[in-house]
């Protein structure tokens, strides 16, 4: 990864306004990068292998090819935890049985492709944002967006101290019947300095942390893919385990920053408790990203050493978890940049992401 180009970067920091909208916030590297979705394709195969991993599901099968030869297929379903949320299992593949799937071709493989839609064995048919209930009935999605963010929605506890009210417990955003789009809606434009766009040329799609199995940044995992966040709380600090790639922050409640920060992905935070808010200052990061190439986004927006982020955390009125949040970065913005996310609480189990990327991996 050439991360040492952001360091590289940082005398670059005379500002100039450019404002570049933020990449679609379901962008993966298996969408629109790997697949071409304007083709469409069906294979039918009998069932070898089934993988329900993190970021992305694969599901093997030997299919017979015109020539008459056995191949092995693969095609791409959403990532493990999605699916298992959504009531999805391994056993509804069984070895040997026969599938069929309908899809896009890979760009490059042949034998691999993104599932739209699984036909089983039984004659019954499943689309990729479709649901299992307990006693194996397949629910197709609404076309209501509204529904899907009304799915199920059960307000946290009553809390006895209105001034640091209970965050504990797991939250995450409803997951949609589709692509997981943002459920606060869609972030404000960046505002680059001059020294952001020059250097938003200099990495790849092979530079993409997510590509790597790595976290990108606390505000970004924060939401990304709709994945399930444990949040643990005591008087003295507030633990947000991430349910995408397995970040872990710890928040200081009233303390202070130390004298020597060690530069990582999540920074240092502490955090104060005032009028049933928590806010939490965070800085210590090392170069990174806010965006970064791949998937859907076609550029890159770094961040340097210099970046702060403060959020607010708080339980509004309709029981939502919300984190508000402004980033500043006198190398790479040349203004704050501001928007919030919310969730909601879940009795869904939290679900580590322990990510292996099978993209490249046969």
């Amino acid at each position: 990864m050439k991360l040492k180009n952001l360091a590289a970067s940082l005398a670059m920091s005379t500002a100039l306004a450019i404002a570049l909208p933020p990449a679609a916030a379901f962008a993966h590297h298996g969408v629109s990068g790997q697949f071409d979705l304007d083709q469409k394709v069906e294979v039918t195969g009998t069932v070898t292998r089934v993988r329900f991993v993190n970021p992305h599901s694969y599901v093997y099968f030997d299919a017979v090819s015109d020539t008459g030869e056995v191949e092995n297929h693969r095609c791409e379903l959403r990532s493990g935890s999605l699916l298992k949320r959504q009531g999805w299992s391994p056993d509804m593949f069984p070895i040997g049985s026969t599938v069929t799937f309908n899809g896009s071709p890979d760009r490059r493989d042949p034998l691999t492709c993104y599932a739209e839609t699984v036909t089983f064995e039984d004659g019954r048919m499943l689309t990729r944002y479709g649901s299992v209930t307990e006693d194996g009935t397949f629910v197709e999605p609404e076309d209501s967006e509204e529904q899907a963010a009304e799915e199920g929605v059960p307000a946290p506890a009553a809390t006895p101290d209105p001034d640091m009210p209970d965050l504990s417990g797991n939250w995450s955003e409803p997951v949609a019947d589709g692509p997981p789009l943002a459920y606060a809606g869609p972030a404000p434009d960046y505002v680059l300095t001059d020294a952001a766009v020059e250097a938003a040329d200099d990495w790849e799609p092979d530079d993409n942390p997510r590509f790597h199995c790595q976290p990108t940044n606390i505000i970004l995992d924060y939401r990304f893919d709709q994945m399930i966040n444990k949040i643990e709380q005591s008087a003295e600090e507030v633990k947000i385990t991430y349910g995408f790639m397995d970040v872990v922050r710890t928040i200081h409640i009233d303390g202070s920053f130390p004298d020597t920060i060690e530069p990582s992905v999540t920074g240092y935070s502490v955090g104060t408790w005032n009028d049933g808010k928590l806010t939490v200052q965070t800085k210590g990061f090392k170069p990174g990203f806010l965006e970064a190439i791949g998937g859907r986004s076609t550029r890159s927006v770094p961040h340097s050493d210099q970046m702060e982020i403060t959020e607010v955390f708080y339980i509004d009125d309709a029981g939502e978890l919300v984190q508000e949040y402004t980033i500043t970065d006198p190398v790479y913005l040349a203004e704050p940049h501001s928007h919030l996310n919310r969730s909601v609480k879940t009795e869904d189990a939290f679900i580590p992401y322990e990510c292996d990327d099978l993209t490249e991996k046969n």
